[in-house]
């Protein structure tokens, strides 16, 4: 069954009156906000992370189309269904993926943070970033090939996601890094993946405690962008698989 054949049968047997009307709504006219909502409370807690791993940098955050920080801006794009419990169940409805618990938020609120900071301060322009992760020039590749379980990456966003693009690896090492307990110097030791936890960490004992190079906060598709109905929004936005991240 083809995604747009999933969504219908979705909407003729589960949706009820409440939901059809939602969804002929434009997702801008939603009013829609991160404030007094469990976002807030979780990007509290990631502020909470930062400032305990000695980071003084908390990136901004808004209500998106998807995660994910525009290219070279650290601030924090997410979807705005997770703002809203009625948008949150809709999205497992419609496309057959459950929209993301607290835990799955905190784990691309992490990632994510790890591009900010990466953006901040623009480490991907030093020689021994890209001696550990690549060229953060070259391309993305949408279908990329991972090698699972290899031990040249960290493991975090499942998919083997470190493997997409350096950007990602340096994004995911970053999340390890920051989650609590995740006992890295352990987990990875006499790993090459341990040489880019190291780097986390150094970078972050010479940049924590300094205000970012780069204070841009060009938004890329915020929630008041997004002029298109909720139906239309399924119809041409989720014809793939979800991807949630850059």
């Amino acid at each position: 069954m083809s995604p747009s054949e999933f969504r219908e049968t979705a909407r003729k047997n589960v949706l009820n009156r409440e939901q059809q009307e939602l969804l002929s709504r434009k997702i801008s006219d939603l009013s829609l906000k991160i404030q007094g909502t469990r976002l807030e409370a979780l990007i509290g807690e990631l502020y909470q992370e930062l400032g305990k791993a000695g980071i003084s940098f908390k990136p901004k955050t808004y209500l998106a189309d998807e995660w994910g920080c525009p290219h070279g801006v650290p601030v924090i794009g997410i979807p705005f269904y997770l703002a809203n419990p009625e948008l949150s169940k809709l999205e497992g409805q419609l496309t057959g993926i459950e929209a993301e618990d607290e835990a799955e938020v905190m784990m691309y609120l992490r990632h994510e943070a790890g591009h900010a900071f990466n953006y901040a301060y623009r480490l991907y322009r030093k020689p021994e970033w890209r001696q550990l992760f690549g060229r953060f020039s070259q391309p993305y590749q949408e279908n990329y090939q991972p090698v699972p379980f290899s031990a040249k990456f960290v493991r975090h966003i499942p998919g083997w996601y470190a493997e997409k693009h350096p950007d990602e690896d340096f994004a995911e090492t970053f999340a390890v890094w920051l989650t609590p307990g995740s006992d890295w110097q352990k987990q990875y030791a006499d790993t090459p993946a341990l040489a880019k936890l190291i780097y986390v960490d150094k970078m972050v004992r010479k940049y924590g405690q300094k205000p970012p190079i780069i204070s841009d906060e060009k938004l890329d598709t915020p929630v008041q962008e997004l002029t298109m109905t909720l139906d239309r929004w399924y119809e041409t936005g989720k014809d793939t698989v979800k991807n949630h991240l850059l």
